[in-house]
């Protein structure tokens, strides 16, 4: 009866131990080089993830990036810091604080004024930083040199000629009201891009502007967008 007694105990000690070596084998590593498990992913009590270190760091860096995103408006008249905030989305003490204002009631004509907004909207696609005279709520179609959107045939002889005299170009050519945005001024259109006021148009009124193309499906296609910010740039700096 002793003998077996121990020899149960001992078989019992045994199968404990091999059960303890398998689980301990199968545990997390606690460095590389126990388990193994690639330096470049990182686990999470919260849950599993698979995002890679190298990425996250990009990612926080370009959040970061983002987040000190400034540019610059010029002041005109009439401009007051409610305004001009207004037009960027941002509230009055962060244009106060990103221009350390002491005197809110003290802006000047043709003052500079740091902007700090998440997209900076005057980096345009050379990379240079712009300077914005002012920030319009546009109203967007699109023509072309057409007889639909001209009224005039390819045989016309002023056929894809804007009204400053150049030949119209898609990528670079917009109609609109003189008397918003002056013929030969440089704007930022969001979603869009760098254009140039060099042509005009019996419908085009007010905040509405119209992007040429070259082929009439896209232009139809492209349809009528509204609410569209658009951002006058100063020629000093174009």
């Amino acid at each position: 009866m002793f003998r077996k007694i121990c020899v149960s105990t001992l078989t019992l000690t045994l199968l404990v131990g091999f059960w303890f070596m398998q689980t301990k084998a199968f545990s997390y590593p606690t460095s590389e080089d126990e388990g193994g498990m690639s330096p470049t992913y990182v686990a999470s009590t919260s849950g599993n993830s698979d995002q890679p270190i190298e990425a996250a760091q990009s990612g926080a860096q370009q959040q970061v990036a983002v987040q000190h995103a400034t540019t610059e408006y010029k002041v005109s008249k009439g401009d007051t810091l409610y305004k001009i905030a207004r037009s960027f989305d941002i509230s009055v003490d962060d244009l106060i604080n990103a221009n350390s204002i002491s005197n809110p009631n003290a802006l000047t004509v043709g003052q500079n004024l740091t902007i700090p907004v998440l997209d900076s909207a005057a980096d345009s696609t050379d990379g240079q930083p712009k300077i914005i005279k002012k920030v319009l709520n546009t109203t967007l179609t699109a023509y072309t040199a057409g007889f639909e959107s001209t009224g005039k045939k390819a045989s016309h002889p002023s056929y894809g000629i804007t009204y400053s005299g150049l030949k119209a170009k898609e990528g670079r050519t917009i109609a609109v009201d003189p008397n918003v945005i002056p013929l030969g001024s440089t704007v930022f259109i969001e979603g869009i891009g760098i254009r140039k006021a060099e042509d005009i148009g019996s419908a085009i009124r007010g905040s509405r502007i119209d992007v040429f193309m070259n082929d009439l499906d896209q232009a139809q296609e492209f349809g009528v967008k509204k609410n569209v910010k658009v951002y006058l740039l100063d020629k000093e700096n174009v």
